[in-house]
C-alpha cells in the first residue's frame, strides 16, 4: 500500500476505545472521543450517578472517518464539588 492509499484509510466499524478516568462521581463526566476532523463521540453522558471511577472499553462505529491524524479523548465534569482525572486511555483499531 502506498502513501496515497494511507492517506485514505478508513476507521474500523468496531475499534476499541479504553478509558480509566479516576473521579469520586462519575454522574458529572461527560467523555467524549475527538476524531482527527473534530467530529465527536460521546463514550460516556452523565451516568453512573455516586459511582467512583470509569474502567471501562466502548466499541465505537467509526466507519465514516478516515484514520489518519490525531484522536483525542475529552472528559468534562459538570460539577465542581467532585475531583479526577484521566489515568489513561487507549483506541485499537
Amino acid at each position: 500500500m502506498g502513501d496515497a492509499d494511507a492517506a485514505t484509510r478508513i476507521a474500523p466499524a468496531n475499534p476499541q476505545v479504553a478509558v480509566a478516568i479516576v473521579h469520586t462521581y462519575i454522574g458529572d463526566l461527560i467523555v467524549d472521543l475527538l476524531a482527527p476532523d473534530g467530529s465527536v463521540y460521546v463514550l460516556h453522558n452523565r451516568t453512573g450517578g455516586s459511582a467512583d471511577n470509569i474502567n471501562q472499553t466502548y466499541t465505537v462505529n467509526l466507519s465514516s472517518e478516515a484514520l489518519n491524524g490525531s484522536w483525542r479523548l475529552r472528559a468534562r465534569d459538570r460539577a465542581a464539588a467532585d475531583t479526577g482525572y484521566i489515568n489513561s486511555w487507549s483506541i485499537t483499531f
